[in-house]
């Protein structure tokens, strides 16, 4: 990369840092290219020459934060035939909970759904590819597990679903509901991933 893309690319970010933070602030409506290019110490042309428009702004912002979830998700890769299933299962579900329930995903998220209804398309693109995303990427890695033959996976997405669910459905409902992006102590990620990966065992390991 020579100087001036560099250049560019530093520039770029320093507007989407700025922005995200204006976004989360004062939310979508609240906030103009003016105050993005205050807070990114840049002209406001400036902006919109990396940009267009503030939807292309939001657009890119909102793309960014996807991208660390997914590839955290499917950069992880068990191992099949396995002899401690439960053990392969937890670590499956750890890093499932700690990649969607880090702060700054969690703030993206209720800024993204409280603007789904003004902006449903890109509602969508979070859906399909960081919700949805995920969920194939779980799906994928439980496949790979079941090749061990100690779980029966008849629907390997449907069992992520049951898995995500269980393990993510009350602190990710807290955390919507009262605005906290305080990450789990370790004894809640505990608490709420084993009861999952168990009650999943109960439903999808293989009967001998």
């Amino acid at each position: 990369m020579d100087e001036t893309s560099s250049r560019t690319e530093r520039k770029r970010a320093q507007i989407m840092s700025a922005a995200t933070s204006a976004f989360l602030e004062h939310g979508y409506k609240g906030t103009s290219m003016d105050v993005v290019a205050a807070a990114a110490h840049v002209s406001k042309q400036t902006v919109y020459q990396h940009f267009g428009d503030k939807e292309q702004l939001f657009q890119a912002i909102l793309l960014a934060a996807m991208e660390p979830t997914v590839q955290r998700l499917t950069s992880a890769a068990p191992v099949a035939g396995g002899d401690d299933i439960e053990g392969d299962l937890l670590a499956v579900t750890r890093n499932l909970v700690q990649a969607i329930m880090r702060p700054e995903v969690l703030r993206l998220r209720r800024l993204l759904i409280g603007e789904a209804a003004r902006f449903p398309v890109f509602g969508g693109a979070y859906y399909e590819q960081s919700f949805s995303g995920g969920l194939d990427a779980l799906a994928k890695q439980l496949a790979v597990l079941a090749e061990g033959g100690a779980l029966r996976l008849p629907d390997p997405r449907t069992a992520a679903e049951h898995l995500a669910g269980m393990a993510l459905w009350v602190p990710m409902n807290r955390a919507m509901f009262t605005g906290s992006d305080e990450p789990l102590s370790a004894a809640e990620l505990d608490h709420y991933c084993a009861a999952a990966v168990r009650d999943f065992l109960r439903a999808y390991a293989a009967t001998v």
